[in-house]
């Protein structure tokens, strides 16, 4: 439900410029409308009775860029779709688009000085609408209550990573969205299921974001591997939320835990990001390491067993690093090594 601050200042812009106005969300959402004004036309009246807008009005809108502008730009009638021409204002406060404002021009397009009031009420009404830099489009992306396309607009395209930042504060969302305040371009970010999720895709260093938020919120955080573009939230969520949950278990990945590096709890969290890919088509070698692991990394047990020279024992551990990125050295490393290969076992029966 809009507030009424909001609903208010709608209703009197709408009465002292004499014109039928409507605030969507950042996807195309009606979520807030004035009395009748002036000319009302068929896509308004569909809009209020439906709080949507009809595709192919939304291509029409799109098609002169109202999705991306950053100053009042003017949509022309189409007869066709039962549509006058219109005024769009972009709402953004502190460089978050927040939504769209639309005021019904018909014939007669506003004054100079009406333009100007609702420029500068279209402001107002931008910080009123701000949750302070919470995305609901990010969440109900997390949520599959909607489609990368339909995030699009909003979140951008590209490659992004998440940071989750686990916390039981009940003040999280407002604290981080205050520290992200603090930012020239913050990014978007929704609170879901106890943590705050931050979505980065413009080069932030996202490890020195999160120790900023956990030094403001206590707890930890993780961050998801790089993806290529918003088709992969979903997976990225996990990753981060994984990441940070890594972090509690283990303080020596944290205070903020990075997904591609955190070893056996990684495996954990999702049994299918085995390392043992690259090994699928070198049987040899995975017997080797599992001898190799079983032995406890006895190098001259592992030979005997496998009737192997030690000069060639020692060619295929190499070469099991070389295409694992693991190092046998490291006990991190060779723990996840060995609970893969019993996995696939268990797996495979």
């Amino acid at each position: 439900m809009i507030g009424d601050d909001v609903q208010d200042l709608l209703d009197s812009l709408a009465e002292a410029v004499g014109r039928g106005m409507a605030v969507d969300d950042p996807e195309g959402r009606v979520v807030a409308h004035s009395v009748h004004h002036g000319e009302v036309d068929q896509v308004r009246a569909r809009a209020i009775l439906s709080r949507s807008v009809p595709p192919q009005v939304k291509a029409w809108q799109e098609a002169h860029a109202v999705t991306t502008v950053r100053e009042p730009v003017r949509v022309p009638a189409n007869p066709a779709l039962g549509m006058a021409a219109r005024l769009c204002v972009p709402l953004l406060h502190q460089d978050r688009r927040v939504g769209l404002l639309w005021i019904i021009e018909g014939d007669g397009p506003l004054s100079p000085e009406e333009e100007a009031r609702v420029v500068r009420d279209a402001a107002a009404i931008a910080a009123l609408l701000d949750d302070g830099g919470g995305s609901g489009t990010l969440r109900r992306l997390l949520a599959g209550g909607s489609t990368a396309g339909q995030a699009a607009g909003v979140l951008g395209e590209g490659a992004l990573c998440l940071l989750a930042l686990r916390g039981g504060r009940e003040d999280l969302g407002r604290t981080v969205g205050g520290e992200l305040a603090r930012m020239r371009r913050p990014p978007v970010f929704t609170v879901l299921d106890r943590h705050a999720v931050v979505l980065l895709n413009g080069g932030e260093d996202a490890c020195a974001l999160g120790e900023r938020l956990i030094a403001r919120t206590g707890g930890a955080a993780g961050v998801s591997a790089v993806h290529a573009g918003l088709d992969s939230v979903p997976e990225a969520y996990r990753e981060a939320v994984a990441a940070a949950r890594a972090a509690v278990a283990e303080p020596a990945l944290g205070p903020v835990a990075r997904w591609p590096e955190l070893g056996v709890y990684r495996l954990l969290a999702e049994p299918a990001a085995t390392p043992l890919g690259p090994l699928r088509q070198h049987r040899v070698l995975a017997v080797t390491l599992e001898t190799y692991l079983d032995s406890g990394g006895d190098a001259q047990e592992t030979a005997k067993l496998l009737h192997l020279h030690r000069t060639s024992l020692y060619y295929r551990l190499a070469r099991i690093e070389e295409l694992t990125g693991r190092s046998l050295k490291d006990g991190s490393d060779r723990l996840e090594l060995h609970l893969a290969l019993k996995l696939a076992r268990w797996n495979a029966v």
